[in-house]
């Protein structure tokens, strides 16, 4: 059984695994110490090139607050620079680049965005898909895909991760080898889910689903597309963004036309049927209860 999901949720777990992997994998492409010097205070925005290893983070700086969705991620990068020394904001300026690195300008002859062109003729269903699109790409404003490295996303990511940032630790799961196993990874986890962040739960999910066919959960077999609508799901009940103008319905709108919807379940469900999103709905309610009390046992990650 195939256990991938559709490409275009893809963009909604990590939206620069495709740039970032040839990064991880090719001969000389691992970032290294690479931290981009566009990011650097002095530096000037169009510079690219390598600046020193950031040291042990010894927490002089506070942790600089994360964006909100309708932030403007151009004004966000440049407030962060002075606390890049911070491994958390790190990650969120990592964040900001990899939206943006999807977002920031959709190239005429791109194939990914066929669906988001806009039509001369009066479409009501093609105009909420271009709003939607447009809703997407605002944020990202001043900070256009053409400016962004994506060697800087994974550097930031890595030296996060290395500071042992949990969300980039778990960020830089969605990275690794589909066919590499999980075993070396899964000891790791219950300390990233105690954080009960929704990013990390999010995250942690996408590993432990992609390239299975299936998982078991307190003793149950549950096929990997249905444990992974319901990693989803219990994301969006931890407080990740799922409601109506968040992020995820409106790829869902750009990328899918389903833009009557105001709820991510209820617009994935399009694609899913009813049986299987019966079945995510069940277990995410379960992954919730397990989460919250840290049954690694129940999730298949103790002992």
């Amino acid at each position: 059984m195939h256990a991938e999901r559709p490409g275009w949720r893809c963009l909604l777990v990590a939206v620069a695994i495709p740039v970032l992997l040839p990064l991880l994998v090719a001969p000389g492409g691992h970032a290294g110490s690479h931290v981009p010097a566009a990011l650097s205070p002095r530096a000037k925005p169009a510079v690219h090139s390598p600046i020193r290893h950031i040291p042990q983070v010894r927490r002089l700086f506070p942790a600089f607050p994360a964006f909100d969705e309708g932030d403007n991620r151009r004004t966000f990068v440049d407030r962060a620079r002075p606390y890049l020394d911070d491994p958390l904001t790190m990650y969120y300026v990592s964040q900001a680049l990899e939206e943006c690195y999807a977002w920031g300008g959709f190239p005429d002859d791109d194939d990914a965005y066929a669906g988001v062109n806009v039509v001369s003729h009066i479409d009501l269903q093609q105009a909420k898909r271009s709003w939607a699109s447009e809703a997407l790409a605002a944020p990202c404003r001043g900070l256009e895909r053409q400016s962004i490295d994506p060697r800087e996303i994974l550097a930031l990511l890595e030296n996060a991760a290395r500071h042992g940032e949990p969300h980039a630790r778990a960020h830089m799961l969605i990275f690794r080898d589909v066919a590499a196993p999980k075993s070396d990874a899964i000891q790791d986890l219950p300390d990233l889910l105690a954080t009960g962040d929704p990013q990390v739960v999010r995250d942690v999910g996408a590993f432990l689903t992609r390239g299975e066919v299936s998982l078991s959960y307190g003793g149950q077999e549950v096929e990997a597309p249905v444990a992974a609508i319901a990693w989803e799901l219990a994301a969006c009940d931890l407080g990740y963004p799922c409601g109506p103008m968040s992020r995820l319905v409106l790829t869902v709108c750009a990328y899918r036309g389903y833009c009557d919807d105001y709820l991510y379940d209820n617009a994935i469900a399009h694609d899913e049927g009813a049986e299987r999103m019966g079945q995510a709905q069940r277990l995410r309610l379960d992954l919730v209860h397990a989460l919250r009390r840290q049954d690694w046992g129940w999730l298949g990650l103790a002992g």
